[in-house]
């Protein structure tokens, strides 16, 4: 598996998130639904554009199970870095492996998936046109005071725009989940995409993959302004028997400073 990459595609299941409000009310008529769907493709196709450069801190904390049913991990470590949105590019710069500062690269096991994608590229993916998504309702929810309005969405793999890189394999991916949405903005708050799971062959033996991600964003103040922005994410990969699994925290989130120079350092090799 050392040689695994995957493009930024995933999918996922967070674990913890604030209680809500199944609603009872029928769902909306064929036309209201469509219109739901159009303010939340705008939202999310225009979502890039809404953003100002910021500094945040990523916390994430990688485990990984051999068993591949999703029991027994076990960690490999936890991350912390600075990451910069800047010009609309992410960048991040590793602080801390384990709370150490210290041959930082050495700390982080190899060959396991990584995660990536939550500030707004997976949303344009899902929204994409060229996609061709199907959505269908599935219920409304209530959650601190705000209308919800949760669709089913399907993405088969005769139009995929996800695509997994196995080695020298580039495999496309149909992929499918649940957006939810702020009712009369169609600002999305959480989305959740899960691709299927076909079999390769590498080296002769047939291999499962696969990813799942899931994103929760939520209102933060940068400076005077209030923006959209993720808040927790956990991602799963799947590489034959094994899963890895990353639980992302985003805190901290600051102005950016253009007077300041920040080095980055490449990105890790997994």
């Amino acid at each position: 598996m050392n040689n695994i990459m995957l493009i930024r595609n995933l999918s996922l299941l967070l674990v913890a998130w604030v209680p809500c409000v199944h609603s009872q009310l029928p769902a909306p008529d064929a036309a209201e639904q469509a219109a739901i769907i159009s303010r939340m493709r705008a939202a999310a196709l225009n979502y890039a554009d809404q953003l100002q450069d910021f500094i945040c801190t990523q916390t994430t904390a990688r485990s990984a199970d051999g068993s591949s049913t999703g029991k027994h991990y076990k960690p490999l470590e936890t991350q912390e870095l600075e990451l910069a949105y800047v010009a609309h590019r992410e960048r991040t710069r590793l602080l801390k492996v384990n709370g150490e500062t210290t041959n930082l690269e050495k700390r982080i096991k190899q060959g396991y998936f990584t995660s990536g994608g939550e500030f707004g590229s997976k949303l344009q993916q899902i929204f994409d046109p060229k996609a061709n998504a199907e959505f269908q309702w599935d219920h409304e929810e209530q959650s601190t005071g705000k209308r919800s309005c949760v669709f089913r969405y399907n993405v088969p793999l005769a139009t995929t725009n996800m695509v997994m890189q196995v080695n020298l394999q580039y495999i496309k991916l149909g992929y499918h989940g649940f957006v939810y949405a702020d009712c009369d903005s169609g600002a999305v708050t959480r989305f959740q995409m899960e691709s299927d799971v076909p079999t390769i062959k590498e080296h002769g033996h047939d291999i499962k993959i696969g990813s799942q991600i899931e994103v929760r964003y939520g209102l933060v103040i940068i400076g005077a302004k209030e923006f959209l922005l993720p808040l927790e994410a956990l991602s799963i990969g799947r590489f034959h028997t094994t899963l890895t699994k990353a639980e992302i925290r985003f805190q901290e989130y600051r102005k950016y400073d253009s007077s300041s120079t920040i080095t980055f350092d490449s990105p890790p090799k997994y």
